[in-house]
Parts: C-alpha cells; sequence; structure tokens
C-alpha cells in the first residue's frame, strides 16, 4: 500500500489534448519520477462526463509515494520546477482550468 499520494488535476490546452496526453506519459511523468525519488507508481485517468455538459475534460495523475514523507516529496518537486527540471508545455491548460496539486498521507501511517 502507498504511505503517500499525490494528487494532480489538470487540463489540456482546448483542442491540444493528443499533445498533452504525449507530453504528459512521455516527458511529464518521467521528469516528476526523477524530481521524486518515493515514487512507486503512476496512475492516470481522464474524467468522464455522464451529465454530457461538454467542456474541456479533467484529467487525474495519481502518484503512488512509497514513504509518508510529502514534504519532502513536495520540497522535492519544488526544487526541481525551480531548477528547470520539470519540463512544461503549452498544450496543458493553465488559464481557464490550471493544474491543481493535492498532498495526502496514509492514515495509518
Amino acid at each position: 500500500m502507498a504511505q503517500g499520494l499525490m494528487i494532480a488535476y489538470s487540463s489540456a490546452t482546448p483542442g491540444r489534448d493528443a499533445d498533452y496526453e504525449k507530453w504528459y506519459d512521455g516527458i511529464h511523468i518521467p521528469d516528476v519520477r526523477a524530481a521524486i525519488p518515493s515514487i512507486t507508481a503512476v496512475h492516470r485517468y481522464r474524467q468522464v462526463d455522464l451529465q454530457g455538459g461538454g467542456g474541456a475534460p479533467r484529467y487525474l495523475a495519481v502518484y503512488e509515494l512509497g514513504d509518508a514523507d510529502v514534504a519532502t516529496a513536495a520540497g522535492q518537486l519544488g526544487a526541481a520546477g525551480a531548477a528547470g527540471r520539470l519540463r512544461m508545455t503549452d498544450a496543458m491548460d493553465t488559464t481557464d482550468n490550471p493544474p491543481d496539486l493535492q498532498w495526502f498521507a496514509a492514515a495509518d501511517a
């Protein structure tokens, strides 16, 4: 069982889903895994619109951490970003649907 989680919500820039998917899987996940050595697994999901309202789909990435030291993991991610080791893309919507990052430690950790 994961001892911690980093949950990342994000959206593709409208009309750029394919570019976003390619970047996320091929560049972003490897960059984040290199920044946070305690990541043991990554799972990605696409929001399902059951109401038929349309709009940009939201994506969810669940990064499993091998330990509950989420403060260290968050610091490692921040340091990687500050050092330019997280390559970004304009295929991710940072204006209308900006990314949201949340951290969790196992309740029994």
